[in-house]
């Protein structure tokens, strides 16, 4: 195989119409992962990358089938997108569970390319890919290789042995021919696990951004969270994490060690996105960006030194392990506005069973320390995790609420596929085959957690959230401009949310009380 044409896609969306964007937020990302091996393959390929949720957005919710609405491109424009550039290989993203379909749907797409030679080699790639590559490949044909990990040198190992053959490469599933003598001539699944990992991450070039539509992403992107300045942009300065939460699928993608880039070329990054393209605010992505306190130390007083005026934060969480007052003060001076701590339970116990390293004891002082510094302080946690029962869920809402956090974040525990809670909610009974949807599970109990109804749960995080983040809302009485802020951000995106109204109206009035009284 003669392999001189990448193409590299992110799919659209594709939801059922329950899930519209009115219900689950809907918004184009930048593809950092596939810029990072768009920058590596582009140094002996001709590469394009191909966001089919940018491309399209714009365009709004269109119907697809007859229970299902498309974000993005449609499969007619994403057919024409692959003949134009006629590939040689396809590769596509998979981060997440809900994007199992989509891009199983563009490897069909793609595999419906005919060109002289055949159709273009299809590989998955991605967190929710890798951890899945027999299931996906075993139930869907298009898809001919998987990715596992990181892709950096995998990808273009892979690519070598299509043109020559020559040797086994690590981190690859594989469709192989069908042997003779195989049951019913089924092709065989081939898996080679990643044995290795890129250690020295300052050698992978910086992201290929001049290959993508910055202007686009700047001004259609939204945070997973909040962002204070625009344009803003993200950035991944680790890869993996120290600790081995049960719930948690990291591990399986970036290996049990985690790597880190030198502050220096973290600096080099920043740089390169403030010059080039105007960047006010940068999101930290990683899993966790103070594992190493001296590299994280050493980043952020160089940040406060070359980029005053820059505002940042770390929407994805902090383990609290590290946040100390001398790395707090640097947090706060290199322009940190915003620190989510992953707390997930109010109850030590099943803090135990998650294998979270938090001492719960810590988390009220952590909370006011870091508020105390002028920084928004914002919490996760996670309900109905195996082995809770009604009084603890109770418990973790109470001491969320005892917190006087700036936001608090509650998820129903969903397993991914293959990680420990996975692996003890099945052994348990707790989930049964085709309990888990990878388009829904993510925001509907799946576990059949004893004594706990899923409407119950429902109704405790709903309730929980309405309650914590909008009703008693520490800021409408210390901060309403914050509260203001927060409220119409939520109402922007989700307008039938009376509760946000009716709190947006207490803060608007909060606020003219304290201007009439000075």
């Amino acid at each position: 195989m003669n392999i001189k044409r990448v193409l590299l896609m992110v799919p659209p969306v594709t939801r059922p119409t329950s899930y519209g964007a009115d219900r689950m937020r809907v918004s184009p990302f930048f593809p950092l992962g596939l810029a990072y091996l768009a920058a590596v393959l582009r140094e002996r390929y001709e590469v394009k990358v191909l966001d089919c949720l940018l491309e399209g957005i714009e365009r709004g919710p269109q119907p697809y089938g007859e229970d299902a609405i498309r974000y993005g491109l449609r499969d007619g424009d994403i057919l024409y997108q692959i003949a134009k550039f006629s590939p040689d290989v396809v590769g596509v993203s998979c981060l997440f569970a809900a994007q199992e379909w989509d891009a199983k749907n563009a490897a069909r797409l793609a595999k419906g390319f005919i060109r002289e030679g055949g159709p273009p080699l299809t590989v998955l790639g991605g967190p929710h890919a890798g951890a899945n590559a027999r299931e996906i490949m075993g139930s869907e044909p298009a898809v001919d290789r998987v990715v596992i990990g990181e892709g950096e040198r995998s990808f273009p190992a892979l690519l070598e042995w299509e043109q020559e053959r020559a040797s086994v490469v690590d981190g690859v599933a594989w469709r192989c021919s069908p042997e003779v003598g195989d049951e019913e001539g089924e092709p065989h699944i081939e898996i080679y696990e990643r044995g290795t990992y890129i250690h020295d991450l300052d050698s992978i070039p910086l992201p290929a951004w001049d290959m993508l539509d910055m202007g686009r992403y700047a001004r259609l992107m939204q945070p997973h969270d909040r962002c204070r300045q625009r344009p803003f942009f993200v950035a991944s300065t680790s890869r993996g994490c120290p600790y081995n939460c049960g719930f948690c699928s990291i591990r399986g993608h970036w290996g049990d060690v985690p790597r880190f880039r030198s502050a220096d070329n973290v600096l080099a990054e920043i740089e390169a996105l403030v010059t080039r393209y105007g960047i006010r605010e940068v999101h930290f992505e990683d899993d966790n960006l103070t594992a190493d306190r001296g590299r994280a130390l050493a980043l952020f007083r160089g940040m406060a030194e070359r980029f005053p005026g820059l505002s940042w934060a770390a929407p994805s969480g902090l383990a609290m392990r590290n946040l100390d007052d001398e790395l707090l003060d640097a947090m706060a001076a290199s322009g940190c506005y915003s620190v989510s701590l992953a707390i997930e339970s109010g109850n030590q116990g099943i803090l135990r069973l998650m294998r979270k390293p938090v001492d719960l004891a810590r988390v009220p002082g952590l909370v006011q320390e870091i508020q105390g510094r002028g920084m928004l302080c914002k919490g996760f946690f996670i309900l109905g995790y195996p082995g809770e029962t009604k009084a603890t869920i109770l418990q973790t809402v109470d001491f969320a609420k005892s917190l006087q956090l700036d936001w608090a974040f509650f998820f129903v525990a969903s397993p991914l596929p293959h990680t420990d809670m996975w692996d003890q909610a099945k052994a348990a009974g707790m989930l049964a085959e085709g309990d888990w949807n990878p388009l829904t599970s993510m925001h509907e109990p799946v576990l059949r957690l004893p004594g706990i109804e899923p409407e119950w749960l429902v109704e405790v995080r709903e309730a929980a959230m309405r309650e914590i983040c909008f009703v008693r809302n520490p800021n409408i009485l210390r901060n309403p401009d914050q509260a203001i802020a927060d409220f119409e951000h939520v109402l922007a995106l989700y307008p039938h949310f009376d509760f946000a109204r009716e709190a947006l109206g207490r803060a608007k009035a909060r606020e003219e009380a304290a201007i009439e009284q000075h």
